[in-house]
């Protein structure tokens, strides 16, 4: 027993660092992702490399061919606008069902994270080019995360957190220039919304927000 609990959590550890590697464009849309090359890479057996890419494979971040073998997910404008439509859907049902259920701890956690966001350079310069910043996308994720955290339906919460690393896998293989839209001030009007407990208001600005964002990416896909 203690032998598979071991082997599951150095699993786990993989697909949690490829995942963030993925994420955050270290692997190009479509590399091929060599089982073996990876377990020297982490000082791990093949099979739990192997393990960690099907997880990862069910999470829709690589690819799994019976011939040859895992790579990263492509991209393309017709699964982007999906996973857009699919996320405008979910999240707006999900933060009405967390603005109706959500307690003053849970508003404390939105205002903080917020505030923390907002005091969060979101760029940086990277091989000469503009580039977003890591500690910028894990704050941008917690936040949003938050503002649906009360939603009590752990189903949809499930598929609102998968779509949130699709989205984030475009947002990062999409050219990055800095943009004429105040992110700051679109997240400002929703947290506001948020604490007013407008839920329609809220929404609105959720799904101008999101839209904003995917406009951008498909303009630079």
């Amino acid at each position: 027993m203690a032998k598979r609990n071991g082997s599951s959590t150095l699993s786990e550890n993989v697909t949690k660092k490829l995942r963030h590697d993925i994420l955050a464009g270290q692997y190009e849309p479509g590399s091929p992702l060599t089982v073996s090359e990876l377990a020297k890479s982490f000082d791990v057996s093949v099979a739990v490399v192997r393990e960690a890419l099907t997880r990862l494979a069910t999470q829709g971040l690589v690819l799994q061919n019976p011939n040859h073998g895992f790579s990263v997910k492509t991209a393309s404008e017709e699964e982007l606008k999906s996973i857009i439509e699919a996320r405008l859907i979910n999240e707006s049902a999900a933060l009405r069902l967390s603005i109706a259920h959500g307690d003053l701890t849970w508003e404390s956690n939105v205002i903080a994270l917020h505030h923390k966001l907002s005091q969060t350079a979101e760029y940086e310069e990277a091989d000469q080019k503009l580039a977003i910043r890591e500690e910028w996308s894990d704050i941008h994720r917690q936040f949003h995360y938050q503002l649906i955290a009360a939603c009590p339906n752990a189903l949809l919460l499930d598929i609102c957190r998968r779509l949130w690393d699709l989205s984030e896998f475009y947002r990062h293989w999409s050219f990055q220039q800095q943009p004429t839209r105040d992110g700051r001030a679109e997240h400002k009007a929703l947290t506001d919304a948020v604490l007013s407990r407008d839920s329609d208001r809220a929404v609105d600005i959720f799904r101008t927000h999101i839209q904003l964002t995917a406009d951008n990416l498909l303009d630079n896909l």
